[in-house]
């Protein structure tokens, strides 16, 4: 009892700062909608009719919780306080009978928020209706649909900002009717303040121009119509005039432009913009001392306004720095929470693959297992009912165990069905023929199920290695996420810089990686002229920056002005490719498959397979096995790991024999290396100037053997090289008269063109031709010819931007000094 004691209140305690800290949070919000709430309700639209606290009882009863819906009944206390008691009534009123439509009316619990307004509109011209009575003049019914109208009106305009003060945690990228919303509920507020003054000083004045002093943090343009916005809705009032509404929208042009310095001079130039200009158009001393008294009250409020208000506050403004650094913090907790799930799949791989292959198994215990079965099994075949059993097996089982194991050994090592026992086996066994045979039987049973056993075992180990490798991928998926988010913000703000100088306009600049050969920057750039803009500046700008080049990898269109341009480092060789084919007897469908293909991790991948047999079965087979090789080639799996599934798929995928072979070659587009898988396919070769390279690898097909040996070369090319791949069907052209590897060479030696198609349609003509104008199997030839990469335009330099490369090397060498 008492430790339970102990446990719950070691819980409490340990819940208790988390819960005082929500409780505390729940408050503000619910004081903080109450406040609103009541100054809404004391608002007015020329002292006659006042829609602004019902509309945001309204929407705060749909979008609020149990915990804040309540604090809207605040604004009948503030209609009490403006217009007594009938005021305060009729506005009771309206809640009461909306309360009682929703429920009647709509009672769904979730509804289209394009009704509740208008709803809530309905509900405010039958409540102004039954306070008039029976008798209805125009002005009455003017009023009523003027106050109705309003109520939907704002009901609109509420719902779109309601969701700021409810779900703190949303993002903070704003729409531009997010934040005209907030704006005109802003505006709301401040005619709920029209009424009080302080020293002749109005308290809505000073709210107004202390919002466009908050406001000014995201320029000139925001601040110019915050503040025309917010005088005129002052104005309905009568609160201001039409002189201090351009007076306050020039205060807020000049404070938008002092943005880049800090709050004191932005806060000094407002203030001296509306006392100058109100010389000019205050009429006495009396409005010049209350419009440069509010402006002075509103310099102070805004320099006492705590900093970390103030960040918040600009955090919800769009193009603001706080804005920005929200988001990307926004964006970095993203990619951290997908990280944590991206390891934890890994994870579950990992193990998966681990409890695959570790089975505690080995070939000893196998077998000797197998063995013992068989025993058991025969035994209780043909010892049941014998007169001995009890001596044989219960008195001197192991001595009967060893005879017949013995036995069996014997078996295995002589020709089928010659076999005889062991002498130790014909001294205890009454039965022996009897047990010759049975045994006989059930060795072959379990030569049987020794055959299964091994299958399952390798299906078991490829399947282990399969999810090792699909582990890989998936940990080098996290580790690319981990990387581009510790990219400094300070590069792209050096990237900016750069663009800036050359008066280029770029929207968003974001680093995916710095690695030198695996850069990756993603700029929105206006659409208009943004291929060539991209391409002509952005590239060498950043090919400039980085000491790199980069080139342009694709563009994609983010909206109707914008394109979202994707930089990347530029390949140092590039690759062309030519292919020509014929069918066996001049058929249209090959049995061979082929692919030339950029994996878009800087290798490019070229494939020749040839299925067994001709026509469409053999092609669906090599087809299989080349789209199966580039799906898995690009996801990022090993290249010999790819060929050991491709070999289990297509197992799995026949029932009869059918196989084909596979000639890939992997190019690194950086350095020019060239690895050859080669499995069960002809010679593949290097044109060099006039020398030609063999490339040979032997091996069966795919979809033969469970295990296969994929045998791996590696050549390090040239710029200029050439390389043929080709199929069986032009290999094994010549097929009596030469040496197939020779005949091929000097073909390739005797050739007077470098063009890529007419090597490929030659080598296919000269096998047809050598095979007397037969074609007799499939035949495909691949050629690629690997080049220096040549960018079509110079880095471009600028003195005063310093490269981010040369930047990372000096850091490193004074830290190695």
């Amino acid at each position: 009892m008492s430790h339970l004691s102990l446990v719950g209140n070691a819980h409490r305690s340990s819940e208790s700062p988390r819960t005082t800290r929500l409780q505390l949070r729940s408050w503000r919000r619910f004081i903080l909608l109450a406040l609103i709430a009541f100054v809404l309700g004391r608002a007015s639209i020329l002292h006659v009719i006042s829609p602004f606290g019902f509309a945001f009882f309204v929407i705060l009863n749909e979008r609020g919780g149990r915990a804040t819906r309540t604090a809207g009944y605040a604004a009948a206390l503030g209609a009490w306080m403006v217009g007594g008691l009938p005021t305060a009534l009729l506005m009771l009123l309206q809640f009461v009978l909306y309360r009682l439509a929703r429920r009647y009316v709509l009672k769904q619990k979730t509804v289209n928020y394009r009704f509740i307004p208008l709803l809530a509109g309905s509900v405010a011209l039958l409540s102004n209706l039954l306070v008039i009575g029976t008798v209805w003049t125009k002005m009455d019914l003017m009023l009523a649909l003027a106050d109705a109208a309003l109520v939907t009106l704002l009901g609109l305009i509420f719902i779109q900002c309601i969701g700021l003060f409810l779900a703190p945690e949303s993002s903070k990228e704003l729409r531009s009717e997010q934040v005209v919303s907030l704006v005109i509920l802003a505006g709301s507020f401040v005619m709920g303040l029209s009424q009080w003054t302080v020293h002749g000083v109005s308290v809505a004045t000073v709210a107004v121009d202390w919002m466009v002093l908050m406001l000014a943090c995201g320029g000139m343009g925001i601040a110019v119509a915050a503040a025309i916005l917010l005088s005129l809705l002052s104005m309905l009032s009568h609160n201001g005039t039409l002189a201090d509404a351009a007076v306050c929208g020039f205060g807020g042009f000049l404070a938008g432009l002092m943005k880049e310095t800090n709050r004191f001079w932005m806060g000094v130039s407002f203030f001296l913009s509306v006392v100058v200009l109100s010389m000019a158009t205050s009429p006495d001393w009396h409005g010049l001392f209350a419009t440069a008294g509010a402006a002075l009250a509103a310099f102070t409020l805004y320099l006492l306004t705590p900093g970390s208000l103030r960040e918040e506050f600009a955090s919800f403004i769009p193009g603001t720095a706080e804005n920005r650094q929200s988001e990307r913090d926004r964006v970095r907790r993203m990619n951290q929470l997908m990280t944590e799930k991206i390891e934890q799949f890994g994870q579950v791989f990992e193990e998966l693959a681990v409890t695959f292959a570790d089975t505690g198994e080995n070939a000893f215990a196998s077998a000797q297992q197998l063995v013992t079965h068989m025993v058991s099994t025969s035994a209780n075949q043909v010892c049941r009912g014998c007169a001995r059993r009890a001596v044989c097996w219960d008195k001197q089982g192991m001595q009967t165990y060893q005879a017949m194991a013995n036995t069996i050994s014997q078996m295995e090592v002589s020709p089928r069905g010659k076999a005889l026992p062991t002498a130790d086996l014909k001294e205890r066994c009454c039965r022996l023929d009897s047990m010759m045979g049975v045994l006989r039987y059930n060795l072959d049973l379990t030569y049987r199920d020794e055959k299964w056993m091994k299958k399952l075992y390798e299906q078991r180990t490829l399947v282990a290695s399969q999810l090792g490798g699909v582990a890989a991928v998936v940990r080098a998926i996290s580790a690319q996420i981990q990387t581009s988010d510790r990219i400094a913000l300070s590069e792209e703000e050096q990237i900016l810089a750069g663009f800036e100088e050359l008066g280029l306009y770029v929207d968003r600049i974001h680093i995916v990686s710095l690695e030198s050969g695996k850069i990756e920057i993603e700029i929105s750039l206006p659409a208009a002229g943004g291929e060539e803009t991209a391409t002509r500046m952005v590239a060498p700008l950043l090919s400039g920056i980085l000491n790199e080049t980069v080139s342009l990898a694709r563009m994609d269109a983010k909206d109707h002005d914008l394109v979202r341009c994707t930089f990347a480092s530029a390949r140092r060789y590039t690759v062309q490719t030519a292919v020509a084919g014929a069918a066996r007897g001049g058929r249209l469908v090959s049995g061979d498959t082929h692919t030339t293909v950029d994996l878009g991790n800087g290798r490019y991948a070229l494939a020749v397979s040839d299925g067994m047999g001709n026509g469409e079965r053999a092609r669906r087979e090599s087809k299989a096995a080349i789209e199966l090789a580039k799906k898995l080639l690009r996801a990022g799996f090993d290249e010999h790991l790819t060929i050991q599934t491709i070999n289990s798929a297509l197992l799995l995928r026949n029932q009869d024999e059918m196989f084909t072979t596979l000639d890939l070659a992997l190019i690194d587009l950086f350095s020019a290396r060239a690895d050859f898988l080669k499995v069960g396919c002809a010679p593949s070769f290097i044109l060099r100037g006039q020398e030609v390279l063999s490339i040979t690898g032997d091996g069966v097909p795919i979809g033969i053997l469970q295990n296969i040996e994929v045998q791996t070369v590696t050549e390090q090319l040239q710029a200029g090289d050439i390389l043929v791949l080709l199929s069986d069907g032009v290999y094994d052209a010549p097929r009596a008269h030469y040496d197939r590897t020779d005949w091929l060479q000097r073909q390739l030696e005797q050739l007077d063109t470098r063009d890529l198609q007419s090597i490929a349609d030659t080598l296919v003509e000269a096998a047809v031709r050598v095979n007397l104008g037969e074609i007799s199997d499939d035949m495909t030839v691949v050629v690629a010819k690997v080049q220096p990469y040549e960018p079509e335009w110079a880095s471009i330099k600028l003195p005063r931007v310093e490269g981010l490369r040369r930047k990372k090397i000096v850091g490193r060498s004074t830290a190695g000094a």
